[in-house]
């Protein structure tokens, strides 16, 4: 698809995106579930599986934040989305004490996509782990 999104689908990601930008993350789930329920290939899916995911992460809520992020990569595996999910779903591995698995995709997301800001966060949150592990 190229161009702008429908108007329907744009709503539809602005009003979830909206939510999760004033911090009502329960609504801003519902908001992003509901697009991908209407819009499961739309051009904004990418984005919506991320932030839906996020939207559990900071409400520690992993298991599921992890399941949105992995969405996003298996489904949009050419998304600009893609090194941050994996920065994501590395974190969420670490937070349910999967240590190996989060550094794993960690390090694979630096291999992957060096030059990132996500590539740099995984460096730094990988650093972090060496030092408490020490």
């Amino acid at each position: 698809m190229t161009g702008a999104p429908p108007a329907d689908e744009q709503a539809a990601y602005a009003s979830a995106f909206a939510a999760l930008k004033r911090g009502d993350y329960v609504e801003s789930a519902r908001g992003f579930q509901a697009y991908l329920h209407a819009f499961p290939q739309g051009s904004l899916a990418p984005n919506a599986w991320y932030w839906l995911g996020e939207s559990y992460y900071v409400t520690q809520n992993f298991p599921i934040a992890l399941e949105s992020f992995q969405s996003l990569l298996s489904q949009f595996p050419d998304s600009a989305k893609v090194p941050d999910a994996l920065l994501k779903k590395g974190y969420c591995q670490i937070e349910m004490s999967d240590v190996g698995a989060g550094q794993q995709t960690l390090n694979a997301l630096i291999g992957e996509f060096p030059d990132t800001d996500a590539a740099r966060l995984a460096v730094s949150r990988l650093r972090t782990l060496n030092l408490e592990s020490r």
